[in-house]
């Protein structure tokens, strides 16, 4: 007796059905459309992102230009990518979490605020040449004179070394003040070479207060971190965490200090156990008053 097939009457019907119905398509309008990327005429017609200039702020970050997605959204560290954002969160130096479209609250709620060195939007740091940068120095000097901040961060080496000219320096903490009494009487040479008022940081550095409080410090503290960009891959986001964390306490001893009347008291000993290169720093601040 033949062998009856266990798969029924139907089953390679239904199978060679199954093998040749149609893949069903996916509506265009479901599926997320990539963003055209601007023309280089669109990029160069981006104006330049707000800034907020407010005066007495705890930190003043600059960073060195618009990105094209920044430029895009007039945000500033707009790309999702960017870090700068998360770091302040994750941080502490603000107990919420923000996107780059809360960027008004920086200022608004936590005395804090962002400018660029450059305006100009670029699709990368690599098209902005020396002299432009240092060709913007002056009117980066006139927006630290009106904010008068506490500190100023430079979010990236590269916009640090632009600044004051010269390359050999280390992240964190700088040993230079920005001085806000310099009424910019700078020799020729400095004028030239459009050099910012710095001087070094020593002991008897004093907050000036005509008797009211909070008082109003003569100088910023100056601190640079890596860049938080996403192209910036020479360092961790641990490591990038680790500055600012840094920042965080200089700007609480900074804040402190200026609300009881008295000078800054930071403890560089804490600073170094941060420091992701393990960079003994305290040494540069040997003539300052630490915290044990």
């Amino acid at each position: 007796m033949p062998k009856r097939s266990s798969r029924g009457p139907d089953s390679a019907i239904g199978s060679e059905l199954q093998t040749k119905a149609p893949t069903p398509k996916v509506s265009s309008a479901s599926s997320p459309k990539r963003q055209k990327r601007p023309s280089p005429d669109e990029i160069a017609g981006f104006q330049p992102i707000p800034e907020i200039l407010r005066p007495n702020l705890d930190v003043l970050f600059v960073g060195i230009n618009p990105g094209v997605v920044s430029g895009q959204k007039q945000l500033h560290f707009g790309n999702p990518q960017n870090y700068f954002w998360r770091g302040l969160y994750q941080s502490g130096l603000v107990p919420e979490e923000m996107r780059p479209e809360d960027g008004s609250m920086l200022s608004q709620r936590w005395n804090m605020s962002i400018v660029n060195l450059v305006q100009r939007t670029t699709p990368s740091t690599s098209d902005l040449s020396r002299k432009e940068m240092r060709e913007a120095v002056p009117e980066l000097c006139r927006k630290i004179r009106t904010c008068r901040p506490k500190i100023i961060c430079f979010v990236g080496k590269g916009i640090y070394e632009a600044f004051v000219g010269y390359l050999r320096f280390d992240l964190g903490l700088q040993p230079e003040v920005y001085d806000m009494d310099c009424k910019c009487d700078l020799t020729q040479n400095q004028q030239q070479q459009q050099l910012p008022p710095l001087r070094q940081l020593s002991s008897s550095d004093e907050i000036q207060c005509a008797g009211t409080q909070p008082a109003i410090p003569s100088f910023a503290y100056i601190f640079v971190m890596p860049s938080t960009s996403g192209r910036a891959a020479a360092y961790r986001i641990a490591d990038k965490l680790q500055y600012f964390r840094q920042l965080k306490h200089v700007r609480d001893c900074a804040v402190d200090a200026a609300a009881q009347g008295v000078a800054p008291s930071i403890n560089h000993d804490l600073l170094d156990s941060l420091d992701p290169r393990q960079v003994v720093r305290s040494t540069y601040f040997s003539q300052t008053k630490k915290n044990k």
